[in-house]
């Protein structure tokens, strides 16, 4: 079950990604924006999507707390009394408020304000505004806001690059826009990871699914940084580079992946509670050992997790280099989730618990 709803997440951000990147656009001029566009009526249909994919955390518990048959009754009484009840009706409100706009074309700052409340509806649902009612909703709110803004115009410059008709205009507003947000998703980040978890547990966290899933975003954040680096500053060319577009969208799209899963985890607030709760992660053990209580990470070179850090740093390599040869598209994509997939074992293999 946390899989289906961790997956309706990763769809849900996906579709609010691409909504955020139309309507974000909309206050760019038309000469320096994608000319790829889906239409009124499909973007009012990804916005009534939204509340079919945000109600999997509702269906979650009931399925876990109302008896069979009377399951109607169980997601009337969560969606009512629950808190992850409220934030689905506060994203269905919005979600539907914002299809009719989009459908009928409302006024472009309507659209985004809409928007915004549905990011706010999630944020307050979060594990961080469980505890930090004010801090946590409005970090978790602005971190997936601005990860949604830059992956939703990414997607829109990647599906039709040809339809750019100023990619130097379009580099000139994005590259310092991409920075910006960056910027903000590394700070809200650091300040959500902080909220559940003590700054010295970070690598003893790695034996949990939480940590894990914190490693892994992590890890898919370094070739998403060298992509945009590459599209905004080493890739000088007149023309849109698809190929790099496209890699730095699936980083993207990796890191939204990452985010989805780790929202429907449990948070390490206390290292040794919780793994006596949820135990070990997928692999965590066979990679790393078997842990001893009280959990505690500890450097432990092996040559195994020497070899696939070195080979981390190879791919990243190939991935850089190739934005000064023309190689084959997917192996740019397979170099950046091969660094993630190295980098990811080789820091498991050197690692104790």
């Amino acid at each position: 079950m946390t899989v289906f709803t961790a997956l309706s997440d990763f769809f849900l951000y996906i579709f609010m990604a691409v909504l955020a990147g139309a309507i974000t656009l909309r206050f760019v001029p038309e000469t320096r924006r994608p000319g790829a566009h889906l239409g009124r009526r499909a973007e009012a249909l990804l916005a009534a999507a939204m509340p079919i994919l945000g109600a999997a955390p509702v269906v979650q518990l009931t399925f876990l707390l109302a008896p069979e048959g009377y399951r109607l009754r169980g997601f009337m009484d969560i969606a009512t009394g629950f808190r992850s009840g409220h934030s689905f009706l506060a994203l269905t409100a919005a979600a539907l408020l914002l299809a009719v706009a989009l459908r009928f074309g409302a006024n472009r700052v309507i659209q985004a304000l809409l928007l915004l409340t549905a990011f706010g509806a999630i944020a307050y649902g979060s594990h961080s505004a469980t505890i930090d009612e004010t801090g946590g909703l409005i970090a978790h709110g602005v971190h997936l806001t601005a990860l949604s803004v830059w992956a939703g115009i990414l997607l829109h410059a990647a599906a039709r690059p040809d339809a750019l008709p100023d990619w130097r205009g379009f580099l000139k507003w994005f590259t310092p826009t991409a920075a910006g947000l960056m910027a903000i998703m590394i700070g809200t980040g650091i300040f959500l990871m902080l909220l559940v978890m003590k700054a010295g547990d970070y690598a003893s966290s790695w034996i949990l699914p939480y940590g894990q899933m914190l490693l892994l975003k992590h890890l898919s954040i370094i070739p998403l940084l060298a992509a945009a680096m590459i599209n905004g500053f080493i890739a000088k060319k007149e023309l849109p580079p698809a190929g790099w577009l496209r890699t730095e969208s699936l980083m993207l799209l990796l890191v939204l992946f990452f985010t989805a899963f780790m929202s429907k985890l449990s948070p390490p607030h206390d290292i040794d509670t919780t793994f006596r709760s949820e135990g070990t992660a997928p692999l965590a053990e066979w990679l790393s050992g078997p842990p001893a209580m009280p959990i505690d990470a500890r450097l432990d070179l092996s040559l195994e997790g020497i070899l696939f850090l070195m080979i981390s740093l190879l791919m990243l390599a190939l991935f850089i280099i190739g934005s000064r040869r023309d190689l084959p598209k997917w192996l740019l994509a397979f170099s950046g989730i091969g660094f993630i997939a190295a980098a990811y074992l080789g820091l498991m293999m050197i690692t104790s618990f």
